[in-house]
Formats: structure tokens, sequence, C-alpha cells
């Protein structure tokens, strides 16, 4: 029984130590999984701040003059009913949206701006915008069709019919819409093409009202994506967090630096 005892105490000691790495082994398993499932957040906190998409997709449907609609609880843009009632051609749509892409994008949100180059930049994009619209409007400027200015003037001969009819009525005269509307017309016989044309500037000039408040939500949103780049403060936000995730996570910011903050070599 004496002589066992050394052998079962090694046996023991043995069975000790495994279990120990074993236990050590979990344990580190567990902190990998900890720091991945970290390091995954980090990555989508970053991706979700840098993301201009949402953004982007947003300024489309609005210069599409899409609306936004709640439908079981789930919002959708759904297109314009009369897309007669739209202001901008697709082409003027798509140009605008090129344009919008070069400014709102992460390179701008990374950047390091100071007190003078986010004022001197704004003037620039106002200053190319504007004249490009002067420029351009009859090609970004939606202008009613014939048929629509045609709908348009037909839609005019009869209230004006209407109106007569009501005055005869108001003067309690006798009257007859189908004369009154035959004297409209002979009105108008010598000039439809002229009130084709006055009607199709007058519908232009509707649409061309629109631009400056077009123009002021566009710089809006160019000035809120450069205000997040003044003084390199985007990427200072992302930076600050990236350092509390590594305290927590049992890292040094200094060893977080050397690797690089996006997972790339500094």
């Amino acid at each position: 029984m004496e002589d066992q005892q050394p052998e079962y105490n090694e046996v023991a000691e043995q069975l000790g130590v495994h279990s120990a790495a074993n236990q050590g082994s979990a344990i580190a398993n567990q902190n990998n999984q900890m720091q991945y499932q970290m390091e995954q957040q980090e990555q989508n906190l970053a991706e979700a701040q840098l993301d201009c998409e949402d953004t982007l997709t947003r300024i489309y449907h609005l210069l599409k003059q899409d609306v936004l609609r709640v439908t079981n609880g789930f919002s959708d843009w759904v297109a314009i009913e009369d897309s007669k009632k739209r202001i901008l051609t697709e082409e003027g749509v798509d140009r605008i949206m090129q344009i919008m892409y070069s400014y709102i994008n992460k390179e701008t949100l990374l950047s390091n701006f100071n007190d003078k180059q986010i004022p001197q930049r704004m003037l620039e994009f106002s200053l190319a915008l504007s004249a490009l619209i002067f420029m351009k409007y009859e090609v970004y400027f939606r202008t009613p069709t014939l048929d629509e200015c045609k709908e348009i003037l037909k839609l005019r001969i009869s209230e004006k019919v209407k109106r007569k009819m009501i005055t005869c009525e108001i003067l309690n005269v006798q009257s007859d819409e189908t004369q009154i509307k035959k004297d409209v017309l002979k009105e108008v016989e010598g000039r439809i093409e002229y009130e084709l044309g006055k009607i199709r500037q007058e519908q232009t000039k509707l649409n061309l009202r629109e631009f400056e408040m077009i123009f002021v939500q566009l710089k809006a949103l160019v000035e809120a994506t450069h205000n997040r780049a003044w003084k390199g403060e985007e990427r200072g936000s992302l930076r600050r967090h990236f350092n509390i995730s590594e305290v927590i996570g049992g890292k040094s910011p200094q060893t977080q630096q050397k690797k690089g903050w996006f997972g790339l070599g500094g």
C-alpha cells in the first residue's frame, strides 16, 4: 500500500496539471472570443459612422420627390403618383447625385479641415452648383410636354366656360353652354400655339422656383459633412472610442496604434 502512494500522488498531480491546463485554455478561448466580438463591434461602429449611403439614398429620393410611406410599421419610399409634377429630369437627378457623391463620402469625413478651409470649400461648392444649374436649367429642370400643355389649355377653356355660365346665372341671363363654349374656342382659335407656348413657359418657371430650396437643402448636407471633419473631429471620435474599448478589453492604446486603428499596420 505504501509502495503505491508515490504513484498515486504522481497521477493526481498529472490530473491536476491537466485540469488546470484545460481550465486555462477555456479561459483563453473565452477571452479570445470576447476580444473578437469587441473588435467586430468596433469595426461595425466605424463602418456605420463613416457610412454615407443612407444620407445619399435619402437625397436621391427627395430629388425624385418620392414620398415616404409607413405600412404595417415599416417605412418605404414610394414614387410620386403624378409624374407630371416632378421638378427635375432624370438627367438632373443623376447629375446632382454625382456631385453629392463627390462631397458626401468617408474621405471627406476623415479629412482635417481648419476654420478657413470649410467656408472656402462651401463657397466654391455653392458658386459651382448654382452656375451649373443656371447654365443648364433647361436640361436639369423638367419642362411639360405638348400633350401636358394641351390638357392644361383644355382645362383653362373649360374653366372659362364655367365662369361665363356662372356670370349668366348671377345676372339672371339665359345662357347656352354649347354656344358659350363655341365663343370661347373662337376667342383662342388663332392663338392656340401661342397659348401652348405660354403654358410651357409658365410651368417651367414654376419648377425653377424650387431651385433655391433644393440648393439650400443640398448645401446644408454638404456643410454638415464638412463640419464633422473640422480639425479631424471624425477621426478623433473614432480614436477615442477605440481607446476606451481597448482599455476595457485589456489592451493598451499604444499597442492598438502600432497595429493601426482599422486593423491595418501603422
